[in-house]
């Protein structure tokens, strides 16, 4: 979900607003809640005093509105047009919007332009995506124990025992540095976007290596799958690797898994920070971060299976390979008669299936082709 404008830089350049101007303390701290209800971590702000569901996402380099924003008064639309580029490399010019004030908590933005465009789940479920132009400008300390977040104009404090790193910004957005197979990679983007783990391009020729031997062992569990961009889907080959040689700041990472894909490049993305923290703290005042880490991390498994509603149907756009007793019965492409017992007539819109999709974490996932044959796609232990 990554987002980045690719002109008018001026036009991006954050100047840090005053807080006492806007009648907040130096060291006020705002406490609200947070949901993952649809794999994004969502929380209530205000635009122009209109409460609004903002999606967290640092690898977006400015906000993201959709149209419901201008009738529900959340912005005024703009003349100017730009460039932006999503996360499947599709670059298009589009709207711009300007809102009078944003608020997270106490704290208040004052005229905040957006890009507008209507990214198909952002609309469904009319959420603003807050981009790192208006995050860099606070502190965020994100417990996931307690579903709450906290921000400051102060850094929070950290422990000792907590995993702390160092981030750099291009373009409003972090970017760290990770050791991967004895080789440090400097542009691994922090992008809370991203509803996975890691992802790593698999052109990256200093790991190629590595994942012909996976390969060679029957433990680089691929699949095909379709990724949604703020412009569009792009369906390509993939696999996913439980990697054990990980190393952020003074600390190697075991039993990771990452997806090596074509990408528009690295990243680590929410489930990186769910899973192996109870608390991550984003101090981006000292340019770093810290994780206070679980004992024993539990990531979140999938089927692979991608079921998506176009023009009235049910289409396949991923599913693993090799990998279930099932998955060679089925093709990319393929028109389905249901899944978990819904077929494309029980649905309304394609919004009406992805707010259904997207609430869901089943265990499994039963689909019915169109001649009747019923496959069973399990979540999946990776090898």
């Amino acid at each position: 979900m990554k987002i980045k404008a690719i002109s008018f830089l001026a036009f991006l350049t954050v100047v840090f607003l005053s807080f006492s101007t806007l009648g907040v303390q130096l060291d006020s701290v705002s406490t609200f809640p947070f949901h993952l209800d649809n794999k994004l971590l969502v929380f209530t702000g205000k635009m122009n005093g209109v409460e609004t569901q903002f999606a967290f996402d640092t690898g977006a380099a400015m906000g993201l509105a959709n149209s419901l924003s201008k009738p529900a008064g959340r912005l005024k639309m703009k003349g100017k047009k730009i460039k932006m580029r999503d996360s499947n490399r599709q670059v298009k010019k589009v709207k711009t919007g300007l809102t009078d004030e944003i608020q997270i908590g106490d704290f208040k933005f004052e005229k905040v332009r957006s890009l507008v465009n209507d990214m198909n789940l952002l609309y469904c479920l009319d959420f603003y995506l807050l981009g790192s132009d208006i995050i860099k400008r606070l502190n965020w300390e994100i417990d996931f124990d307690a579903m709450q977040i906290r921000v400051s104009s102060k850094p929070f404090p950290v422990q000792a025992e907590d995993l702390i790193f160092p981030v750099t910004y291009a373009n409003n957005r972090p970017f760290v540095k990770m050791e991967f197979l004895g080789q440090e990679f400097d542009r691994i983007l922090v992008d809370f976007g991203y509803t996975k783990v890691m992802d790593f391009d698999d052109k990256e020729e200093a790991i190629r290596d590595f994942l012909a031997q996976k390969d060679s062992l029957g433990l680089s569990n691929p699949k095909i799958t379709t990724s949604m961009g703020a412009l569009g889907s792009d369906t390509y080959s993939a696999r996913t690797i439980l990697v054990d040689s990980l190393k952020l700041g003074n600390l190697y990472l075991s039993k990771i898994p990452v997806d090596f894909e074509k990408t528009s490049g690295s990243k680590i993305g929410l489930e990186f920070f769910r899973a192996l923290s109870s608390k991550t703290i984003i101090n981006n005042s000292d340019a770093t971060y810290a994780l206070r880490l679980r004992e024993s991390p539990e990531f979140e498994k999938y089927t692979n299976l991608g079921v998506f509603y176009t023009d009235g149907k049910l289409i396949v756009r991923g599913k693993p390979i090799g990998l279930t007793p099932d998955d060679d019965q089925i093709e990319i492409g393929e028109e389905i008669l249901s899944i978990d017992g819904k077929k494309a007539a029980d649905f309304s819109s394609e919004c009406d299936f992805l707010e259904w999709s997207f609430s869901r974490t089943p265990d499994q996932l039963e689909i019915v082709k169109l001649d009747g044959t019923r496959l069973v796609f399990p979540k999946l232990e990776l090898r």
